[in-house]
């Protein structure tokens, strides 16, 4: 189907963070300003659209599937479906959300940063980290039944913090990446509650819920950088 095959379209793409910020951003346009022709239309010659979309593989066989085709050098999205659109942003906000997106966004950000000052690249690094604070389920209450206290432990430091216990693997990650110290990338993650330590897997395990990871009422996460 034409949905099936917008998804599929967007699932290539997740590995290019840049591109699926740039889909997502002209999808977003679309739909908010349905009978503005110049969201409607593309230029092809444009450095900025061959740079993040065209030149990259998957990119035009996305903005095919949302509806777009080719007319006189650009782009053009003739027969608007709303559905078909919010599918595509719907499924390209999916990959946002993955880590094989995240990855590559830090791959960016850090070739950006070897280029800033120290100064530039702290403010960065500042922005990153609350960008990922944003992420982190509200901490509940102090007595909270069902709550689960969790120690990270980076480098020499230790931060308490109160999670509820059907929060997941993947709020915790969110949380160790917000702290000053820990990785941005190629994080670690290793369950040092009781002996023996348990290495937490990053890929599998991110959904798996506080409690079912031994992690209440109470846990010890050292967090480091992956070896």
């Amino acid at each position: 189907s034409r949905e099936q095959r917008v998804q599929a379209c967007a699932a290539k793409l997740s590995g290019k963070a840049a591109t699926v910020d740039t889909l997502i951003t002209s999808l977003n346009k679309v739909l908010q300003h349905p009978t503005e022709e110049r969201y409607r239309k593309v230029n092809l010659a444009n450095k900025a659209f061959q740079e993040r979309v065209s030149s990259v593989p998957g990119g035009m066989d996305f903005m095919y599937a949302v509806g777009f085709e080719p007319l006189h050098g650009h782009l053009v999205l003739q027969s608007r479906d709303p559905a078909l659109l919010w599918i595509g942003k719907s499924a390209l906000e999916q990959c946002r959300a993955g880590t094989t997106y995240q990855a590559a966004k830090e791959d960016e950000q850090l070739m950006q940063a070897l280029s800033m000052s120290e100064d530039q690249f702290e403010s960065e690094q500042a922005k990153r980290r609350a960008e990922f604070r944003q992420r982190v389920p509200e901490e509940p209450p102090e007595g909270q039944a069902g709550n689960s206290l969790i120690c990270f432990h980076v480098n020499e430091e230790q931060v308490w913090r109160r999670f509820e216990s059907n929060n997941t693997l993947e709020d915790l990650i969110y949380f160790a990446r917000s702290l000053k110290g820990a990785p941005l990338k190629d994080m670690a993650v290793t369950n040092i509650t009781m002996a023996p330590a348990v290495r937490l897997d990053l890929t599998t395990q991110l959904g798996l819920t506080l409690q079912r990871l031994d992690l209440w009422p109470t846990g010890h996460l050292r967090v480091e950088r992956a070896t």
